[in-house]
């Protein structure tokens, strides 16, 4: 009876666990974000950051984050106080509410499209960085060092600027509204949302317009830019006037673009502006443009030459640009020809930009390398042929520039794929050509041309004996080497 009983409290008490189990899994909370470890000594983080990681209330105190991806990331309420996040990604990155005070680095750091709302920059180090289409949202940014941001399209409100160094800040296009600053603030060379300096304000972009006579902050807005802040391509730029009296539109160009074909290292636009109170502003702006591709020539063969072989000069590319400079000389690619080195040949001179981004179109050469002609072994220059004979035997060798006969295999290779010819023309008959072969006893080519029927004979009716060879495009005659002629005069007796 007592072990009935015990077995019932056991099994009873088994039920009320497991109950109690269902319920605290039912009611668990959300799992916390997996923060990592910040090493004390070296600031280095593990595991190590990676895009849209999920660190979101971590504690990254002191953490060395330097050049870390972490687009999309999730840094929600994160203490990130004294980090160093320079040239970090943080591109659409969740900082709401984070805590970056301190003399956090964040130097070069982007943070285009980012929510920093709340977020706490106090006192930290944030040089040219990237604050594109952000929201900076009440973020507290006491005395912290923007030089250099870009903040275009940001929403900036509410935000505490008191103490901070916005010198050179680009705001062009933000919403800025709300703004908390002293006389510490630093706005020197800002850009304001509608484009014009800070400098003519009175005390930052929030603030009146202090100059009488009508202002110009000039602003390169169109053309392509190249290398070394070269365009090749007219340059737009926008004026963006600013004026204590009302301007005339009329009188105030917003844009000027430089003429079409107008080039140089020092291309300056000028535009003036008058307000309605007849004061006139000048604005300039100083562009370097370059709108012409480099030059480029073809080093070595001729377009159209025939060298001897295997007397081919080298080739090259010569790339030059008298405005920006080159920047990539042109390559040479050569196609075409024989294994030899002989045969047609194709030389392009493509590839050349110089720094504003020309490209140069390519230039193209043709020329051919061909074998010399030998000279005759038979018939002889002026001979006197025999007109009963079936056959005039031409036989001669092809040699190289210096006058060196071709190795027979080339000179075998060539008859086999009937690639030389001997053509007889003159009087009262039609050219008649014969394909040569290659006699390996004695080293020579021989043609068989299969005498013509009806031929004229004596000294004043002059034929010739013609040596032609084909590398590739078609039969062209052989080049003499010197003292050899080709063709040959002969006669009929």
């Amino acid at each position: 009876m007592t072990g009935s009983r015990g077995r019932r409290t056991t099994g009873l008490l088994a039920a009320l666990a497991l109950a109690a189990g269902l319920i605290a899994a039912t009611a668990a909370p959300a799992l916390a974000a997996s923060c990592p470890t910040v090493n004390s000594s070296t600031g280095a983080v593990s595991p190590a950051p990676s895009a849209g990681v999920d660190w979101a209330g971590c504690d990254l105190t002191g953490a060395n984050l330097n050049g870390a991806d972490l687009a999309g990331a999730n840094l929600q309420g994160a203490t990130l106080t004294s980090a160093a996040l320079n040239n970090a990604d943080l591109a659409g990155a969740n900082l709401v509410s984070a805590d970056d005070a301190n003399n956090a680095e964040m130097g070069g750091a982007d943070f285009a499209q980012a929510d920093l709302e709340s977020a706490t920059l106090m006192g930290s180090l944030i040089t040219t960085a990237n604050f594109r289409s952000a929201n900076l949202t009440d973020v507290s940014a006491w005395g912290s060092h923007f030089l250099g941001s870009q903040m275009q399209d940001a929403t900036i409100a509410g935000v505490d600027f008191d103490a901070a160094d916005l010198t050179s800040v680009d705001m062009f296009g933000a919403t800025l509204k709300d703004i908390t600053q002293d006389q510490n603030t630093t706005w020197t060379n800002a850009i304001c949302p509608d484009g014009a300096s800070a400098n003519y304000y009175s005390d930052g972009c929030l603030s009146p317009v202090d100059v009488s006579t009508p202002s110009a902050t000039p602003t390169i807005t169109g053309g392509s830019l190249g290398g070394q802040s070269w365009y090749r391509s007219p340059v737009t730029i926008s004026w963006y006037w600013a004026d204590s009296n009302s301007l005339d539109s009329a009188n105030c160009p917003a844009t000027s673009t430089t003429a079409a074909g107008q080039q140089g290292a020092a291309v300056t636009i000028t535009a003036t502006c008058t307000d309605n109170a007849g004061n006139t502003g000048t604005g300039s702006e100083t562009v370097k443009i370059d709108l012409t591709p480099p030059v480029v020539t073809v080093i070595g063969p001729t377009n159209g030459a025939v060298y001897q072989y295997p007397d081919a000069p080298a080739f090259g590319c010569s790339t030059t640009d008298p405005l920006s400079g080159v920047a990539t000389n042109a390559l040479p690619v050569l196609t075409g020809g024989r294994p030899d080195g002989s045969g047609y040949f194709t030389l392009t001179c493509a590839g050349g930009t110089d720094v504003a981004g020309n490209i140069a179109p390519p230039v193209v050469v043709r020329f051919a390398v061909i074998y010399d002609f030998g000279g005759f072994l038979s018939p002889r220059p002026a001979a006197r042929l025999t007109p009963s004979a079936r056959h005039i035997v031409v036989r001669f060798r092809l040699v190289m520039a210096d006058g060196t006969a071709l190795p027979s295999s080339t000179q075998a290779a060539l008859a086999l794929d009937y690639d030389v010819r001997a053509t007889l023309r003159g009087p009262a008959t039609k050219p008649d050509s014969s394909l040569c072969t290659w006699v390996a006893h004695a080293r020579y080519l021989q043609c068989l041309i299969v005498t013509p029927r009806h031929v004229k004979t004596g000294h004043r009716n002059k034929y010739t004996i013609t040596v032609t060879e084909n590398l590739g495009k078609g039969f062209v005659t052989a080049p003499s080497d010197g003292p050899s002629q080709n063709p040959i005069p002969v006669y009929f007796r």
